[in-house]
C-alpha cells in the first residue's frame, strides 16, 4: 500500500544510466581541431566535472595613517555626506580617497589643480 501525499509523484529512472553510458562510449576521441583544456571544461564523460582552476590571489590593498586637521577632517566629513545624498548610499572616506588618486593620476587637469594646491613657492604676482 502507498501512503502518497497529495501533489506527490514518482519519477522513473531507470534506464537513463544506460543510455547515458551506451551514449558515453561513442564519443572516445576528441574532435579534430579540438584546442587543448585549458581546466575549465570538463572532458569526462562519467557525469563528473574537471576541476575548477584556482583563482590568483589579489593583493592586499595598501594601509597608510592620514592625519588630517580638524578643518580637513570636517571637509572630508561634509564631502562624504553631500556624496552619500549625491549617490544615494554610503559613501566610504577611503573611497573617496582612491577615487580622487585615480582621478588625478588619469587627468591631467585634477593633477594640476592638486599640484598648484600644494605648490608651497612664494606666488610671484603678489
Amino acid at each position: 500500500m502507498s501512503t502518497k501525499k497529495p501533489g506527490e509523484f514518482t519519477v522513473n529512472t531507470s534506464g537513463v544510466n544506460a543510455l547515458l553510458t551506451g551514449l558515453s562510449g561513442r564519443f572516445t576521441e576528441e574532435p579534430p581541431g579540438q584546442q587543448a583544456d585549458d581546466g575549465t571544461t570538463a572532458q569526462r564523460h562519467d557525469g563528473t566535472t574537471a576541476a575548477v582552476p584556482e583563482q590568483p590571489a589579489t593583493a592586499k590593498p595598501s594601509k597608510y595613517t592620514l592625519l588630517l586637521a580638524p578643518d580637513d577632517a570636517l571637509a572630508l566629513d561634509q564631502l562624504a555626506l553631500d556624496l552619500r545624498r549625491h549617490t544615494g548610499r554610503a559613501v566610504d572616506k577611503s573611497e573617496i580617497l582612491r577615487a580622487l588618486i585615480r582621478l588625478a593620476a588619469r587627468d591631467d587637469h585634477v593633477a594640476d589643480t592638486v599640484a598648484r594646491a600644494l605648490d608651497r613657492r612664494p606666488d610671484p604676482s603678489e
